[in-house]
């Protein structure tokens, strides 16, 4: 709940959180094996060492999501520098820094649509699931996990790309035209014809691009549950 990016945000009440996760506690308990199913520990350093297991589980979970839903905020920060926003930041509170005015407006369209294909209630599912892939107390750390967070970073990094790549290309394929332009028509002035089209241009392309980025999330949503699968495998093996 608290490395999660979207129930840890700042901006939500702690007493919805606290409520949230007694809710969950309650609800995960009627799912529960039969005592025997789990290990007995007789000391306080066994139950200590369990506890910073399940944090560290719960640690991966929200590692994975806050990655990749941090992708937006990448290919906004992109987008804003090829249109001519880097110097118009909003302060995200979330984040504590400031963050681009493309990358904010796509992390709430994220979210919107996280939230409008149900994928809290997948989420949901699969925190649940785990019960019985990775029950209490059997959960390794394993050092492949290491390799499938930095797949997750790399895989973060060339979606974002991917994402701001229309406009992107856009704003490259302007320069070289104004570059053009110029070399043709010397007296004309770059500052006043060029930042204004770029930045007409940028936003027509992003606008346009909008279907398209709304398909992408649902390729998105699902990559990020796969590579949870992935990293909940390997702490059940412990390879």
């Amino acid at each position: 709940m608290i490395a999660s990016p979207i129930f840890g945000r700042k901006n939500v009440p702690n007493m919805l959180k606290i409520g949230f996760c007694a809710v969950l506690t309650l609800v995960f308990l009627r799912g529960l094996k039969e005592p025997d199913m789990y290990p007995v520990y007789t000391n306080l350093a066994q139950y200590t060492l369990i506890c910073i297991r399940e944090l560290l589980f719960g640690a991966v979970m929200g590692y994975t999501l806050t990655v990749m839903f941090n992708l937006t905020l990448t290919a906004g920060g992109i987008m804003d520098y090829q249109i001519g926003f880097t110097m118009a930041g909003i302060y995200d509170a979330q984040a504590a820094t400031q963050s681009s005015l493309t990358g904010s407006l796509l992390n709430y369209l994220l979210l919107i649509n996280f939230f409008a294909v149900n994928g809290h209630l997948k989420l949901v599912d699969i925190l649940y699931k785990t019960m019985d892939l990775v029950p209490i107390g059997y959960s390794q750390i394993s050092p492949a996990i290491m390799y499938v967070a930095a797949e997750v970073v790399s895989k973060s990094f060339l979606l974002s790309v991917m994402v701001s790549m229309p406009v992107l290309a856009a704003g490259m394929v302007l320069e070289m035209a104004m570059g053009i332009l110029i070399r043709t028509v010397p007296q004309l002035n770059m500052f006043v014809v060029g930042i204004p089209l770029k930045i007409v241009v940028g936003l027509t392309i992003m606008l346009l691009s909008m279907t398209l980025f709304n398909d992408f999330l649902k390729d998105i949503f699902n990559i990020t549950f796969n590579y949870m699968g992935t990293m909940f495998e390997y702490m059940r093996s412990g390879v």
